[in-house]
């Protein structure tokens, strides 16, 4: 790497000198004449001297930029620019064609200002006893600069115009989805669209009163009159024959629609002949419908109450049947059509009929209901007495609902049409047939055509004849046809009016539900335009909104023209039918509504028709196509989709072969499933079609995606998904595909590849055998934290796969993975992937939890009490000494992390203090060395528990190191910075530690008791008898089993002292005794054999005990204790542990119970939810890998004001530059322009860039005053607000032990058991997206950073109150681990943080394994990178962050010497800078190249011959380094050469605070009696008298500095708890 330096930086001597030789007149004269000038009058004969040889520099340029494509061939990546053009300026820098960019816009606009670029010297050491160059090189770069002086018209390489990016080219961090809102499901409602039950017509009764030839005495017939039965004319033929022709026309009619129902004809019934029809009807269709069909025209109008009239036997009389008689033989449910005049009179008189019958039917269920309780209640409670008659009883009347009349059904399901209203008769138009309405109903087409011919105004067509409209050619069922196409269209007609006009439930009941009622209402719709075309005014129950004037039936006149137009040629000339525009136009019309993005659009009308294109196959691309984009709206247009019925629509056209199909239906299937998962049923056997576009690389990565997630849904908690997944080679696919270029593929695949092993043993050793853990574990290292989560989501899901721990094989693989991403991804800065970790190290508690109980108890009782025995009497309020006890492992909770990534590696090795060199191999399962047999003692925890000698044996825990470590990384997690990572955390820790303290409370208390008893009798005898302890046992902790009989049978009353305990069921002897160790708990007698019991088990070693498991935490664990309640989880998901290292705990098939679950899952899945605009956009190529960008919305108010804020910023910098110009020599700093008192002592002190604000920091808190609005925001442990109710989690801070034994208030919920969060001390602060809507970042002393972002919307995971809404924590992380400190720190460190020497040794010991953060954590942000570099806090390296992928890029050391960063230099704005200048606390800078490796990242060492603290380092635009000394000491550097500092001077003594202007010529120094302004030759411009003038002549000196970062404006502290802002004039 060395020599790749070498070699690039003497490419750019030869290059320089040739530049310098064809330039030489030109530029000698101006070297000479600026070599004594300042840097002012340096930049103005710059200008000139470019514009002289404009020529020599293009020519040089594109020297140099074919020389730096081959250095950066070569790997070199030496820095030259601290603030050069975009990809990096400088030798090797940066792309070829950023570069190249750089340089032509730096030729063309000479107008942009900037700064020298810096060069900085390559490796070696020099005399300054840091890094210098090689003599030769050194040599050559010194004469360059000699002869040439550095001037502008000299190569790039050696000085380059600094080129400020516009704003609009810089990133914006920390607004991807997962900053932006909570971590949780999409919030929307799932409308039912599927039909409940679907109902099929299974008979019809035609009934015709036509008595032919004799008109009936109430109806008089106009001639002529109309005499069409059935398109029948039955003075034709004979009646009888004339009869029978219309029935079997009428047949006809109806089968077209419903071909395969029984159909039963009654000509001129009589009452016994329907009675008879109806009944048989009902008999043989059972709860399926029966259509009756009524034709009246030859006998008299309904009558008056609702009857209507048939026949006697002889054809001499009228007589009436009753309607209800009717309806009592149809039952329900049914459907009835009447044709004939005053037909709505039966609907009127049903009506009420019905509603009263259905009141009735509701009191007699209740009724009923209430019999069958009272049963139930009487057979309980004679069950105590006598329980074969409370059976009996309660079996009788049990039987009281299924005993109900047969005449209580239910008439909701019948539905009436009628003819006419109710004072109406039927049209007598000789044109038209005499069952006009059943006409519409059963031949729509026919009727439509021939009304339409009829119309005069809609006579389009004249020559068209009724007898030429029978003769249209085609079948209805024949699209291609002309009568097929019309009746498809009128169908889509007639669908989109109902859709448009009905409400759903009743679209869904009568459009969806039964295919012969949806054709009967579809040509209701006809019938009821035609006959009230003629004053008829058809009915129907339900009733239905008018239609009969809906647009729709004018694309339906307008398709009937068409059709017409073409008709003779077709019956005339054999001409060939033209397919009609109607379904093309219709979708055009749609694509206008999808076009129009207006919102306030109305839905679109079309959406039914779009649903019958799908049946063409002319136009089903373009309709899925529009389909696609209307379900991309959100999920009401998904709703509203399947709610008019697509789901058979797509689900029969992934039967399809056609490729071109396969991407949309992909999409639209993808839309479906996120909106309703339950679909995943109905596709099943269609997996193999989304398998085939996985599989299919020529299939774009954003459909492979969508392929991939349906996929996950498929096999989602959906066990014959996963079977059928299984059999397919979908895990093959999934692990093949995992290092795709797409991210959110990559993620899916993950998930999916959870959701396939979740629960599915199979699955996992299906995947095991492929290595699937190994292929996963290299997404933990993903750039995108949504990646690494899927990742880690998988791992866990693939540890719980496995109930059946018998297999020593899955244990060794499960403990693997569990290390691996407690190593991997334990401190990673995405919160999103720490809380997923949490979740996925409880299945190794859950499943190992013998173990972690163990490991609980053995650091436990190693260091409680020296008492003799571990069970003694003691403060009933401190069980087990846990207030007290200040064990290690109870302390080490307070450290920020318990355990770094290192310190967990190393503990393989050390293991824990009590581990007795296990190793971390440890023992396995199958050795029989070092078991410890029962009441053996060998063991430490039952020796310890026992009271005997046992205490100092090494415990015989297999893989005891490895579930400390684990132990130790969920504790660590439970103080995350975080509150939703705490919070999750904390809850398996109370887990354990309830689980653990539960037989040993129960054994407590009974001990407790007794002890009780011996105190208030005052004896000195012997312990009692086990005999009389069993009776108190039974009676005191068993009460609620034995009732009154556990104490009064022996004849023993309670002792005095336990009256309290002996009133009721002692609390964890309940549970025990709910566990099934109760029996045994009572038959053992003595407590401490039942904690030894207990404890021998928690061993795991023991293969002689094989007791009944040990009890869990129910509800109530924390009623008397103040321990939090563990919740339903603690159920059935824990068993014994015998004969095997692992816990046997379920039985095949049963899946664990999860302490915690967490959002992410349904957060992923939201991401298919939303709308297209919503989502990231699908750019796909190497540009765009890793990118999370939303598409760009040119009419969002958004982007109106962010353009307003980058216009805003142009004129803050523009009028900052003017400023400068104008104070140039004789900046005055005179005008105390704002001032405020603090509460405390401030700290830091920073102006915003472009906001009229200042941040200003003290304590653990930052306030940011806003002046024109007069206001303050604070970003502190009172900003989180109420993040530690309702479950969100506890604070940073929290005060519970790595034991989770912490004392907590009686009756507080779990919720808000946890303190407030505790911060450290603010070390740091920087913006974020300054140039938008700029974020603070915080960094704390303890290595802890928060970004804090002000705005309404909501947070991650917080819930935040009202009156702090505006205040949210977008992220935070643990920016400079507990580990990585200094050795010598470590135990000052933990006794500072309340961490003992047990603790140190719990946690791996010394050598530098597990130390602390001492001193202040320096930060640095840079914004066109995105980059966060961290120091200080002791550690002896520089942490790169990449702060938009969250990821850590990697660790600089600074060098051998034992120092640490003290300061960084702030990155100049707007600028593309891989250098790094760090001041140390050996007073040295050294500067870094962030693009180097770690261990070459080092590039130079400027040392100063004493050693003084180091106050300020920072870079100046000139291509200067300005550093300032704790003793007055202020140097400044030209990075470009190492001849020592430019300028030098001394400030004085005490100096407490130094600031240098990023682009301006001031240095501002301040000690105890002045704030001294300097400029960058040490010139002294201003001495301020510290708050001289508003307060008082006495106050304290300052504390901190800070200058704008474009103003000439300086912000400083005061000792004396005050903040001020001086500048030559007022900044409001």
């Amino acid at each position: 790497m060395l020599e790749s330096h070498y070699a690039m930086l003497n490419a750019a001597v030869s290059a320089a000198v040739a530049a310098a030789a064809s330039a030489a007149a030109a530029a000698s004269a101006t070297a000479n004449a600026t070599e004594d000038n300042n840097s002012s009058t340096s930049n103005k004969s710059n200008s000139n001297t470019n514009s002289q040889s404009h020529s020599s520099n293009t020519n040089t340029n594109s020297n140099n930029s074919s020389s730096s494509n081959n250095s950066s061939n070569n790997g070199s990546a030496v820095d030259i620019a601290g603030a050069g053009a975009a990809g990096g300026v400088g030798v090797g820098g940066g792309s070829a064609e950023s570069e190249s960019a750089a340089v032509a816009e730096a030729e063309a606009g000479g107008s942009q200002e900037g700064a020298t670029a810096l060069i900085p010297p390559a490796r070696g050491k020099g005399k300054n006893g840091g890094r210098s160059d090689p003599q030769w090189l050194h040599k050559a770069l010194r004469s360059i600069t000699e002869s040439i002086k550095i001037t502008d018209s000299i190569s790039p390489f050696i000085q380059r115009p600094q080129y400020e990016h516009r704003d609009t080219d810089l990133a914006l961090s920390l607004l991807s989805k997962r900053h932006l809102e909570r971590i949780e499901a999409l919030a929307y409602e799932r409308q039912p669209w599927r039909i409940r039950e679907r109902m099929k017509t299974a008979s019809v009764a035609l009934v015709l009163c036509l008595n032919i030839g004799v008109d009936p005495p109430d109806v008089v017939k106009i001639q002529p009159c109309s005499r069409l039965e059935c398109w029948i004319d039955p003075s034709s033929v004979s009646p009888p024959k004339a009869m029978e022709l219309i029935g079997s026309n009428l047949q006809m009619q109806y089968e077209r629609w419903q071909p395969r129902a029984r159909y039963k004809k009654c000509h001129d019934p009589t009452v016994e002949d329907v009675k008879k029809l109806c009944t048989s009807l009902r008999r043989n269709a059972k709860g399926e419908r029966i259509l009756f069909h009524y034709n009246g025209h030859g006998v008299p109008k309904p009558t008056a109450n609702g009857e209507i009239w048939v026949f006697n036997k002889t054809f001499t009389q009228y007589i009436p049947l009753s309607i209800f008689e009717l309806i009592t033989w149809m039952s329900a449910p049914s459907i009835y059509v009447y044709d004939c005049s005053n037909a709505g009179i039966i609907i009127n008189s049903f009506q009420p009929y019905a509603e009263q019958h259905e009141h009735e039917l509701e009191k007699a269920l209740n009724a009923a209901q209430q019999q069958r309780g009272g049963g139930q209640l009487g057979s309980s409670s004679a069950a105590g007495s006598s329980s074969a008659s409370g059976g009996g009883a309660g079996s009788g009347q049990g039987q009281v609902p299924m005993q109900l009349p047969n005449q209580m059904v239910s008439y909701k399901n019948c539905i009436h049409l009628a003819a006419c209203a109710a004072n109406e008769i039927l049209p007598m138009n000789a044109q038209l047939p005499a069952d006009l309405f059943t006409s519409c109903l059963t031949t729509p087409i026919n009727i439509a055509l021939k009304w339409y011919a009829m119309q005069e105004k809609l006579g389009m067509v004249p020559r068209i004849q009724s007898e030429l409209i029978d003769k249209i050619p085609g079948k209805v069922n024949d699209r291609r046809t002309m009568m097929g196409e019309l009746n498809w269209i009128f169908t889509a007609i007639t669908d989109t009016i109902a859709w448009n006009t009905l409400p759903r439930e009743l679209f869904q009941r009568l459009f969806r539900q039964d295919l012969l009622v949806a054709s009967l209402f579809r040509n209701f719709l006809l019938a009821e335009r035609i006959l009230r075309s003629h004053d008829c005014t058809p009915v129907s129950l339900p009733a239905l909104p008018p239609c009969y004037r809906h647009p729709m039936w004018k694309a339906w006149d307008l398709v009937v023209d068409l059709a017409l137009q073409q008709l003779p040629d077709i019956l005339d000339h054999n001409a060939p039918y033209r397919q009609l525009p109607f379904f093309e136009h219709q979708l055009t019309a749609f694509q206008v509504w999808l076009d129009s993005k207006s919102e306030s659009r109305t839905l679109p009308e079309q959406l039914p028709i779009v649903l019958q294109v799908l049946l063409s196959q002319v136009h089903r691309l373009r309709a899925l196509e529009l389909l696609a984009r209307f379900l991309d709206l959100g999920p009401w247009a998904v709703n509203l989709a399947l709610g008019v019925g697509i789901f058979p629509y797509v689900l029969k056209l992934l039967q399809s072969s056609t490729r071109e199909l396969r991407p949309v239906l992909v999409f639209i299937w993808a839309k479906i499933l996120a909106v309703d998962p339950t679909c995943q049923v109905d596709l099943v056997k269609e997996y193999k079609y989304f398998l085939s576009v996985l599989q299919d690389t020529a299939v774009s990565k954003e459909h492979r995606t969508l392929s991939a997630f349906v996929l996950a849904s498929i096999v989602h908690n959906f066990l014959l998904g996963q079977t059928s997944a299984l059999q397919g080679p979908l895990l093959s696919i999934c692990l093949e595909q995992l290092n795709d270029g797409s991210w959110l593929l990559r993620q899916w695949l993950a998930i999916c590849l959870g959701m396939m092993w979740q629960n599915f043993e199979k699955a996992r050793w299906s995947g095991a055998r492929d290595l699937a853990h190994e292929k996963l574990s290299v997404l933990l290292r993903d750039s995108i934290p949504e990646v690494r989560a899927a990742a880690v989501f998988a791992l866990g899901t693939f540890i719980s796969s496995v109930t059946d721990r018998s297999e020593e094989q899955a244990n060794n693989i499960d403990r693997i993975i569990a290390i691996t991403l407690l190593e991997t991804v334990g401190e990673d800065m995405s919160p999103l992937v720490r809380m997923e970790l949490a979740a996925a190290l409880q299945w190794m508690v859950l499943l190992f939890e013998s173990q972690f109980v163990a490991v609980y108890l053995a650091e436990h009782m190693r260091h409680a009490s020296t008492s003799s025995s571990f069970v003694m009497c003691g403060d009933p309020r401190d069980p087990l000494g846990l207030v007290s006890s200040t064990h290690s492992l109870e302390r080490h909770v307070s450290m920020r992390r318990g355990v770094s990534s290192s310190s967990i590696a190393n503990m393989g090795g050390v293991g824990s203090a009590s581990a007795g060199g296990a190793g971390a191999g440890g023992s396995s399962s199958g050795s029989t060395s070092g078991r410890s047999k029962s009441g053996s003692g060998a063991s430490s925890v039952a020796g310890a528990a026992a009271g005997g000698g046992g205490g100092g044996a090494n415990t015989t825990i297999p893989f005891q190191s490895i579930f400390t470590k684990l132990w130790l990384g969920i504790c660590s997690l439970a103080q995350d910075p975080f509150p939703r990572v705490a919070s999750i955390a904390q809850d398996i820790v109370d887990h354990v530690r309830d689980t653990a303290l539960c037989p040993i409370m129960a054994a407590k208390e009974a001990t407790m008791a007794t002890a009780s008893e011996k105190c208030s009798s005052l004896s000195v005898s012997l312990p009692p008898s086990p005999n009389t302890r069993v009776c108190y046992l039974g009676g005191g902790a068993g009460a609620g089993a034995e009732g009154a009989t556990g104490v009064g049978a022996t004849g023993e009353s309670p002792p005095v002292g336990a009256a309290t305990a002996s009133a009721g069921p002692s609390h964890w002897a309940q549970k025990l005794r709910l566990s099934g160790s109760g029996a045994g708990l009572a038959a053992a007698g003595d407590p401490h054999m039942i904690l030894q019991r207990k404890l021998r088990t928690s061993s795991i070693n023991d293969e002689t005990d094989s007791g009944p498991a040990y009890a869990r935490g129910t509800a109530g664990v924390g009623a008397g204790l103040g321990l939090p309640s563990s919740g339903p989880r603690e159920s059935t998901h824990s068993a014994r542990s015998s004969g095997s290292e692992s816990n046997q705990y379920l039985e095949p098939g049963q899946s664990l119970t999860p302490i915690v679950q967490t959002e992410f899952i349904p957060w992923a899945i939201s991401y298919f939810t939303r709308p297209g605009k919503q989502r990231y956009s699908s750019a796909e190529g190497a540009a765009e890998e890793g990118r999370q960008r939303f598409p760009v919305d040119r009419n969002s108010h958004e982007l109106r004001r962010r353009q307003f804020r980058y216009q805003r910023n142009d004129v803050v910098r523009t009028q900052a530059r003017d400023q400068q110009k104008q104070e140039s020599g004789r900046y005055g700093y005179d005008v105390c322009v704002w001032n405020r008192k603090t509460q405390f002592t401030p700290a830091i002190v920073k102006l915003l860039p472009y906001e009229l604000q200042i941040a200003v920091a003290y304590r653990e808190k930052v306030l940011v005053y806003d002046f024109p609005c007069n206001s303050v925001r604070t970003y502190g442990p009172e900003a989180l607000g109420g993040a530690n109710t309702a479950g969100t989690g506890s604070g940073s801070g929290s005060s519970s032990s790595l034991n989770g034994s912490t004392p907590r208030k009686s009756g507080i919920g779990h919720a808000s058991a946890s303190s407030s969060a505790v911060f450290a001390r603010v070390s740091s602060i920087e913006f974020l997206n300054p140039h938008d809507q700029s974020l603070k970042l915080v960094a704390h002393e303890d290595g802890v950073v928060r970004v804090w972002g002000s705005s309404s919307s909501p947070s991650l995971f917080d819930t935040i109150d009202e009156g702090q809404a505006k205040t949210r924590l977008l992220t935070a992380w643990i920016a400079l681990g507990q580990g990585q400190g200094q050795a010598t720190h470590q135990v000052s460190s933990q006794r500072q943080r309340g961490i003992g020497k047990g603790a140190a040794e719990a946690s791996g010991g010394g050598g530098g394994v597990s130390g602390g953060i001492t001193g202040s954590i320096v930060t640095t942000w840079q914004q066109r990178n995105q980059h966060l570099v961290v120091g200080g806090g002791g550690c002896r390296f520089l942490r790169l962050w990449d702060v938009e992928r969250e990821l850590r890029l990697s660790d600089m050391p600074l060098g051998r010497s034992e120092t640490s960063a003290r300061v960084l230099a702030p990155y100049l704005p707007n600028t593309c800078c891989h250098l790094i200048v760090a001041g140390c606390e050996d007073g040295s800078v050294r500067l870094f190249d962030k693009r180097c490796g770690t261990q070459e990242a080092r590039i130079y060492d400027f040392r100063r011959s004493h050693d003084a603290p180091i106050l300020h380092a920072g870079l100046h635009s000139y291509g200067l380094l300005v550093s300032g000394y704790a003793d007055g000491h202020v140097s400044v550097m030209d990075l470009r050469a190492d001849d020592g500092p430019v300028h030098q001077w001394e400030a004085g003594g005490d100096v407490t605070a130094i600031a240098s202007h990023q682009s301006a010529d001031a240095v501002a120094c301040g000690n105890a009696s002045k704030i001294a302004i300097y400029s960058l030759d040490g010139r002294l411009q201003k001495v301020l008298r510290t708050n001289e003038g508003f307060i008082g002549p006495k106050v304290g000196h300052p504390t901190c500095l800070s200058f704008h970062a474009y103003k000439v404006q300086l912000a400083v502290g005061f000792v004396d708890n005050t903040v001020a802002i001086y500048s030559p004039r007022p900044v409001l």
